[in-house]
């Protein structure tokens, strides 16, 4: 057989039973169906259809010839949609919370073109709903109580209690992060030691501002507050290590996508940061690479 393209006619032809119906699947005409297939048939040296009525009725050796043209086809047209899959435009929405926010991931933002340039990535700060669809994946450090999701650590967080550099030895009080649960250990032990908050906010960038102006410690994560400069860490309140975790729903778990965007927010949370956590002046606490 010289053309598998004839393969096509013959399958056209024993599902549609007639040369008009075979023509119409294939945007041809009678003339073409009739000529490929008695050419192929005569190629063949075997009678591939016999008229029947109105119909033409494939011999036993055209159903095999179909039979194969439906698998060829099949996997023809697979090949074809990983092509398109592999060049067409691509879109990731990713989700992530506040611990997520001050890390080191956002900083790693700016080389994503180079790095992927063929995916838009579409990073919002805030809460999203995975089972409807709202977004593709969301970064936290506390675990989801969503259903049918995969759930995927991806990295690691460090904590601390901080002031600014201006107000060491002579802090007045402490501010409480809004609704941020990893925080709450840190919190718990501010008020043990300093009593209730002064102030209460829910943007930990803010926080991080505000501590610079005023003489009151925060808890904050630690590659965004080393990035401030002007914080010292307080090493008389305990670090703590938050695991990192990326949720995307289970029905997405072949998808190359999200394997993609995965890859890139697990490199970014490897990534040394350079700097150091510097502690408060009166520590005997060394000061101490961020490295994770």
């Amino acid at each position: 057989m010289h053309n598998w393209d004839d393969l096509k006619y013959c399958l056209a032809l024993k599902r549609y039973g007639t040369m008009s119906g075979a023509a119409q699947a294939l945007k041809t005409n009678v003339a073409t169906v009739s000529r490929r297939i008695h050419g192929l048939s005569d190629e063949l040296g075997i009678q591939l259809f016999v008229k029947d009525g109105q119909r033409w009725k494939p011999t036993q050796f055209a159903e095999s010839l179909a039979s194969l043209a439906e698998t060829t086809n099949a996997e023809l047209e697979r090949i074809q949609m990983e092509e398109d899959s592999e060049t067409a435009p691509k879109e990731v929405r990713i989700n992530y919370d506040e611990m997520i926010r001050q890390s080191r991931l956002m900083s790693a933002v700016s080389d994503l073109f180079e790095t992927i340039p063929t995916v838009t990535f579409k990073l919002r700060f805030g809460p999203a709903s995975l089972g409807f669809g709202e977004t593709d994946i969301f970064l936290t450090t506390t675990p989801l109580e969503e259903g049918n999701l995969i759930q995927k650590r991806v990295g690691t967080l460090r904590s601390a209690v901080w002031c600014g550099s201006a107000f060491q030895g002579r802090l007045q009080s402490w501010i409480r992060l809004e609704s941020n649960r990893a925080m709450e250990d840190h919190h718990a032990r501010l008020q043990d030691a300093m009593g209730d908050e002064h102030m209460m906010l829910n943007d930990g960038l803010l926080c991080a501002d505000v501590i610079q102006r005023a003489p009151f410690a925060a808890a904050l994560v630690e590659d965004y507050a080393i990035r401030q400069r002007g914080l010292r860490y307080l090493p008389e309140f305990e670090q703590r290590e938050h695991p990192v975790w990326a949720y995307f729903h289970a029905t997405r778990k072949q998808d190359k996508i999200i394997h993609v965007a995965l890859d890139w927010i697990t490199t970014a949370f490897k990534t040394p940061q350079d700097g150091l956590a510097i502690p408060a002046k009166g520590s005997t606490e060394p000061a101490h690479p961020i490295e994770l």
